[in-house]
């Protein structure tokens, strides 16, 4: 229980600032950066509105989310504004940096112990999550709390918090359960450091962050499946089929389980994938959904279950160690992704630029190819690093050789200025090319280094062949 006093000082306080009294920082002005200084680090808060005041600290709003600063690491302009109750003590760097549900990065001050093990159905242990991707793209998926080792935490797919390929996450919209709570974006999460590149869709495709249960709240329990006779139990799957935001609940049973997957029956859809396969009486989770696959088309699994679509779940338990990131470092590592493959597209449609006829410079083309306007993509791309370099590089030889007006250029004068914008378009690309093969990632986004750069080197490879064709 809190002391009353605190309770009467944030409710005085609150009051004050929602008045204006407080201070001339209302709580609609934004401060667009803020730096809050720890023992050990300095965290950094970008467009922070400030939205009111709790008994332990100052609650903001920021671009990745909601935090409560501690009265004792507040900076001097808000310290001096917001003092905190008398005789408040120092708070030790990290604690209480995220506000609602959300653990400190620590998970000190955990009272999971205390938490009851889901018996039945319990939608404040189902979780819905929701993302929007770099163009805007909105994702839904589901995630559960869970009981591990006297810890509790929120467990969902990898691929629910990241995205993938041409769709990775930029920024998590919201974290709600089933029965309607909140849970704070996290400041640091979990992502599987295990991986097996003969085995893809596995036990990297698993991630979690850790959450503040107090006495007498639930989590599921995760089992251990060394039994073999798991084998056809029923399971049931708990999740958000479809992405509609109603809990669903699939019946099904193991058909096959594997050293780091099950297959089972239940009919999970997109949306599901995150959610829990428990076993039917126990409720212990022994799985979670991830995919799907349309099965085989060949004359050996005609009239075959093979034939038909099949759903693995992973093994949330086989996974022995996990990857601590913050959450801004890992929007920021999606960021790159995305931005990597976004500029390999400007850089294939850089490819089919046409040479202004008296060499004035280079033409944008209108080709369409597919769903692509060529000269938009390349406009378009301006906001990703290798496509502000290529759309500069074109203005700036545009404006080097006239563009198009007066009479037709030497080659002698136009070649080195065609040259020297293809050299530095392909410096950059191969400086994000080696930038993007030694980043050390978890294995969930290792994976994609990989797919990105094999869709890059063709690619970039063009774009140095027709600067050494068709420009000299």
């Amino acid at each position: 229980m809190r002391p009353i006093t605190k309770l009467k000082y944030s409710a005085l306080l609150l009051a004050a600032l929602l008045t204006g009294v407080a201070g001339s920082l209302s709580a609609q002005e934004v401060i667009e950066k803020l730096e809050v200084q720890g023992s050990s680090e300095t965290r950094v808060y970008q467009h922070v509105r400030i939205l009111g005041v709790t008994d332990k600290g100052v609650k903001i709003s920021h671009d990745a989310g909601i935090a409560v600063i501690p009265f004792a690491l507040l900076p001097k302009e808000l310290a001096d504004k917001y003092p905190g109750p008398s005789g408040a003590a120092p708070v030790a760097d990290g604690a209480s940096m995220v506000s609602g549900s959300s653990l400190p990065p620590s998970g000190e001050d955990q009272d999971s112990a205390t938490a009851e093990v889901v018996k039945s159905f319990d939608p404040n242990c189902l979780v819905f999550i929701k993302t929007e991707g770099a163009e805007g793209e909105k994702a839904t998926g589901t995630g559960f709390i869970a009981l591990v080792n006297g810890k509790s935490y929120v467990y969902t797919n990898a691929h629910v918090i990241c995205g993938g390929e041409g769709h990775f996450t930029k920024k998590i919209v919201s974290i709600k359960t089933a029965g309607n709570r909140e849970i704070t974006v996290p400041y640091e999460l979990e992502l599987s450091e295990s991986y097996d590149k003969d085995a893809p869709s596995g036990l990297e495709d698993l991630a979690r962050f850790p959450i503040h249960l107090k006495a007498g709240e639930k989590a599921y329990e995760i089992g251990d499946l060394e039994a073999a006779d798991y084998v056809g139990k029923s399971v049931l799957a708990y999740g958000d089929s479809g992405g509609t935001g109603v809990m669903t609940t699939l019946e099904g049973k193991v058909i096959a389980l594997g050293t780091d997957r099950m297959e089972i029956s239940c009919e999970i859809v997109p949306g599901n994938s995150g959610g829990p396969v428990v076993l039917a009486d126990s409720k212990k989770v022994i799985g979670v959904s991830t995919y799907l696959t349309a099965g085989k088309r060949d004359l050996w699994s005609r009239n075959t279950k093979f034939e038909k679509i099949r759903r693995f779940a992973i093994r949330p338990e086989m996974v022995k160690k996990w990857r601590k990131l913050q959450y801004t470092s890992l929007i920021t590592a999606l960021d790159e992704l995305s931005g990597f493959g976004r500029d390999t597209l400007t850089m294939a449609a850089a490819c089919l630029l046409n040479p202004i006829p008296n060499r004035g410079g280079f033409e944008l083309p209108t080709t369409v190819l597919g769903d692509y306007v060529l000269k938009d993509i390349i406009l378009s791309g301006n906001k990703y690093p290798l496509g502000a370099t290529i759309v500069s590089g074109i203005a700036s030889v545009n404006q080097r050789l006239g563009g198009g007006r007066g009479t037709t250029l030497a080659m002698q004068f136009v070649v080195p200025v065609f040259q020297d914008f293809f050299s530095k378009v392909t410096s950059k690309s191969n400086s994000q090319i080696s930038s993007l093969k030694t980043a050390d990632r978890a294995p969930y986004l290792k994976q994609y280094t990989g797919l990105l750069i094999e869709d890059r080197l063709p690619v970039h490879a063009q774009f140095i062949q027709e600067g050494l064709t068709r420009y000299r």
